[in-house]
């Protein structure tokens, strides 16, 4: 069981309803279950883990803070997820058995794919409602909310999560939860049991040293009780510590060539160690008690996952995640190059996210909506995501029109851009051995072009493009395109 799509309703950042935002379920191979997030800050990438978080999870934020501003009190913000695949194997799996029938009336087909899809909104926080796809409409089954969360598995690393939080040993962290049942099984052993009886003989038996520097505190005690409050008798017994007491005493160390503390490690390494324990993780809490061979569906969501990582150790991380997403979904959003420039990209699902004054959107960047055979590439995510025209980005467009049009010369390619009303508005002058040819009326195109293949140039290295002409000859580039490609 994959997430299929999301969509928003007046959430944070989404005024009115957006779209249905369909993301990428593993299918073996590599690369197919990453769904990558690109964007400039604020622009909803984080909105959508929070969406997600909300979904399932319910929110203790104000609605101030969940309500999109541009929103009326009466309005209705709400989260909706669809979830595709072996749906009803989860159910059987990890549903309460009193629920399994309620959930297996809400599944249906679509591209003969079974799907189920809930939905809370801020009206009703505390009920997750089921999409009813007879009649179109959300119905509330009671007692559903909690039984939803035993379906599914999700962990989110934001931004700003403390890799030292992630590697704690207390009841509610990764850790902490890692070695709970291990720590609990262990509390039956021989091994154990020995300890008890030790722990017993040295701080509580009458002939242990600790009692015997112990006797005199408690007689001076009751001899004071007793002119007070009469006769008793005063007797320090110490308890076994509970098996977690010891858990959260428990610290990691790490030996990269000088064994050191978790805590001493960078800040990189001390992520990478939080997200292998995640993975850990993952694989204990999606087994099943009584099946090896079904496994709880799982979701991961990574924020920024290139904080503090230098770049082979992002490359490292990317590696690691490609592997995983053959068969788990992962979530990430990033601004980094390294997550964007693998020979995998066509297989990921990659959104790219805006923000204007009135709503965050997205747009999904594939192969099939991409300018090239090849996209999507990092020239096109960085255009497209973050405005930012580039050079390799350029040369992509040009050499693509070129080979497209079949040009052999620069002369034969600028004849095709004059047919789609390009103007020849800048002068290049040529020059070989040292000599200066004539100056040549070129597009602004074909000027850039230049200025980058040849900086050897010297006549014409003091002559410039402006930032506002590179967009523009960019801008005219995709256009041609499109037009061919509509």
């Amino acid at each position: 069981m994959f997430v299929k799509r999301i969509k928003l309703t007046n959430f944070k950042s989404f005024s009115g309803e957006s779209e249905w935002l369909e993301f990428n379920t593993p299918n073996n191979e590599a690369g197919s279950g990453l769904n990558i997030l690109v964007g400039e800050n604020n622009t909803g990438k984080s909105t959508v883990f929070e969406a997600v978080d909300f979904l399932r999870n319910g929110s203790q934020k104000s609605p101030l803070d969940l309500r999109n501003k541009r929103a009326d009190d009466e309005d209705d913000v709400r989260v909706e997820v669809e979830f595709e695949g072996e749906i009803e194997s989860a159910i059987n799996g990890f549903s309460q058995p009193n629920k399994v029938d309620v959930f297996q009336r809400y599944i249906y087909e679509n591209e003969e794919r079974s799907r189920i899809r809930f939905s809370r909104s801020l009206s009703s926080i505390r009920a997750i409602e089921l999409w009813s796809n007879e009649d179109s409409e959300y119905r509330n089954e009671s007692g559903i909310d909690a039984p939803v969360k035993k379906l599914f598995e999700m962990n989110f690393v934001w931004a700003n999560t403390n890799p030292e939080d992630q590697t704690s040993f207390g009841a509610t962290t990764v850790c902490g939860n890692l070695l709970k049942g291990i720590a609990k099984d262990f509390t039956t052993t021989d091994d154990y049991q020995a300890f008890s009886e030790h722990f017993h003989r040295t701080f509580n038996a009458e002939n242990s040293a600790l009692r015997e520097k112990l006797r005199d505190i408690e007689e001076r005690t009751q001899a004071v009780f007793k002119q007070q409050f009469g006769i008793a008798n005063i007797h320090f017994r110490f308890n076994e510590l509970d098996i977690n007491s010891f858990l959260k005493k428990t610290d990691i160390d790490i030996d990269d060539g000088t064994k050191t503390p978790f805590q001493e490690k960078g800040s990189g390494m001390q992520r990478s160690v939080a997200l292998a324990l995640l993975q850990v993780y993952a694989e204990e809490l999606t087994k099943h008690p009584d099946n090896d061979e079904l496994k709880k569906p799982f979701f991961l969501f990574v924020d920024e996952p290139e904080l503090c990582l230098h770049p082979l150790g992002q490359r490292s991380l990317l590696q690691a995640l490609l592997e995983l997403s053959k068969t788990k979904q992962i979530f990430l959003a990033t601004h980094s190059p390294y997550f964007l420039t693998s020979e995998y990209l066509n297989k990921m699902g990659l959104f790219v996210f805006k923000k204007t004054a009135e709503s965050s959107s997205f747009t999904k960047l594939s192969q099939k909506t991409g300018l090239f055979p090849w996209s999507p590439t990092w020239g096109e995510i960085n255009f497209f995501a973050f405005n930012l025209p580039t050079v390799e980005f350029h040369n992509e467009l040009y050499g693509y029109l070129q080979e497209k049009n079949n040009c052999n010369t620069i002369n034969d390619f600028e004849e095709i851009l004059v047919s789609k009303d390009v103007e020849k508005t800048k002068e290049w002058m040529r020059e070989q051995n040292g000599r200066m040819h004539n100056p040549e009326e070129v597009t602004v195109q074909t000027f850039i072009r230049n200025k980058i293949h040849h900086p050897e140039n010297q006549t014409m290295s003091l002559v410039n493009y402006t930032d506002e002409e590179f967009g523009s000859s960019i801008e005219q580039m995709i256009g041609i395109i499109r037009d061919v490609i509509s």
